[in-house]
């Protein structure tokens, strides 16, 4: 009986650490255009708001593996609630063949669009591609910063000094006064 205790808390972890490394592998999305296969997603995922990320578009000749490609007339834009930016692809490194990052900062969460156009060489390249969603800085956060120890005072801290200030003047002001004689 205890093989097969063991055996299935063996089998449990395998099947739990197979979703995990499967979930990561989902997380770029592969499209098609004419005999290419582009491959995008974020270079960090997941990615987080206020970090410097790229999108990574890899492009695969399926009728010549290796081979490399043009994408002299590709263009990548992001797109997020109505508004566009066109970003610039450089090559992943020096040694990286059809592998490109197109450097971003994500300044909202959400989910962004990306939307790939222009040509693969001779090959109309007209797809959009929605990466993984971009999540607040504070999902990832550990410890949680107590919400009074984050950043200076806040309006009410500033008011509730106004107001002290403006307190302490008028009793300087009274006892000024009352000081005072009378004619």
């Amino acid at each position: 009986m205890p093989h097969r205790k063991a055996l299935i808390r063996a089998t449990l972890l395998a099947s739990f650490a197979l979703l995990v490394v499967y979930g990561v592998a989902l997380a770029h999305t592969t499209v098609h255009a004419g005999k290419y296969d582009l491959e995008v997603g974020w270079v960090d995922e997941p990615p987080v708001v206020g970090q410097r990320n790229a999108i990574v578009v890899n492009v695969v000749d399926t009728t010549a593996a290796g081979a490399a490609v043009d994408i002299s007339k590709l263009i990548v834009n992001v797109t997020y609630g109505g508004q566009t930016r066109t970003l610039q692809l450089q090559p992943l490194s020096e040694d990286a063949v059809n592998q490109y990052i197109a450097p971003i900062l994500p300044a909202v969460p959400g989910q962004y669009t990306v939307q790939l156009r222009g040509a693969l060489g001779d090959t109309a390249v007209n797809v959009d591609v929605q990466p993984e969603e971009v999540v607040p800085a504070d999902t990832l956060a550990f410890p949680k910063v107590p919400p009074s120890s984050q950043g200076g005072p806040g309006l009410g801290t500033w008011l509730a000094g106004g107001a002290l200030l403006l307190a302490l003047v008028a009793l300087v002001l009274g006892v000024v006064a009352l000081r005072k004689p009378r004619s």
